[in-house]
């Protein structure tokens, strides 16, 4: 029997996967107060840059704690520092500037892994977010170029941490068909293997029906979990959608793809775990 969540009006929650976006550093205590508010997972963003290998003591000493505490740890990989370095070294050649970024992204990520797998530190997901291309200045990309360079970061976390699922999450997730046509572009692309899809989300009563529609549709289209993001909101307790809602219609998603959410660390301070 899944575990429940009782929100401060009494709804009882079914338990999905709940991830919280927590600064890397954080301290044990905080970690384990999100733990008794029913977080289950701590999702911390990696700046990424060229020998990120190098200075990996920080990391592992944030993830020993979650991992002390029973928690599991989502690796959020920030590819937009590395590659704004080869940027500064490539200028605007954008074949110059794909080949390099290409290979940085493999090396560093799959060195990091490899450093962070010699410490004991298991990473049960990396997190991407794909629109990260929209701020690359001055460098525009094909979609092919864009595909070779995920893949290659993919390549090095799977290498090192073949059971670490890869979630692809969206910014721009309200324009559904524009979802859909990257995710397709990708994989026919030659995109590589990937696991989960993440919708960012400003939750309301506005944007929910799109939510619910949308997450149906990808998860039949592409058969991928889907998780949605409203990290945007610091508290849940004045949305006009609640955590409740929210859970039932992940619930729904069709064929049992609905995976989770993704929350401020600060959201779910009103909610008490009850086995």
């Amino acid at each position: 029997m899944r575990n429940r969540i009782i929100h401060k009006e009494g709804i009882d929650m079914s338990k999905l996967c709940r991830m919280a976006k927590v600064t890397l550093g954080t301290a044990s205590d905080r970690l384990n107060v999100l733990k008794t508010k029913g977080i289950d997972t701590i999702y911390s963003v990696i700046g990424m840059k060229n020998g990120i290998y190098d200075e990996t003591a920080p990391i592992i000493e944030f993830a020993n704690s979650v991992k002390s505490l029973g928690l599991k740890w989502c690796a959020g990989i920030d590819l937009l520092p590395l590659y704004q370095g080869v940027i500064a070294e490539t200028g605007n050649d954008n074949r110059m500037f794909v080949r390099k970024a290409e290979r940085a992204g493999f090396e560093n990520t799959h060195k990091l892994f490899t450093a962070l797998q010699g410490a004991g530190v298991k990473a049960s997901f990396a997190r991407i977010d794909i629109d990260l291309f929209n701020s690359l200045g001055g460098i525009s990309l094909s979609f092919e170029e864009q595909t070779r360079m995920l893949n290659a970061v993919i390549n090095g976390v799977k290498a090192v941490e073949p059971a670490c699922r890869i979630i692809f999450n969206s910014v721009d997730s309200i324009d559904n068909e524009k979802a859909k046509k990257w995710f397709n572009r990708f994989q026919v692309s030659g995109g590589k293997g990937f696991d989960i899809i993440s919708l960012s989300y400003e939750l309301n009563a506005e944007t929910f029906f799109t939510l619910s529609q949308n997450m149906s549709d990808l998860s039949r289209r592409f058969d991928k979990d889907i998780m949605v993001d409203i990290c945007g909101h610091e508290k849940v307790d004045d949305l006009d959608i609640g955590v409740a809602d929210l859970d039932s219609a992940i619930e729904l998603v069709p064929m049992e793809k609905g995976f989770g959410a993704v929350y401020a660390d600060t959201a779910l301070d009103t909610a008490v775990l009850v086995a």
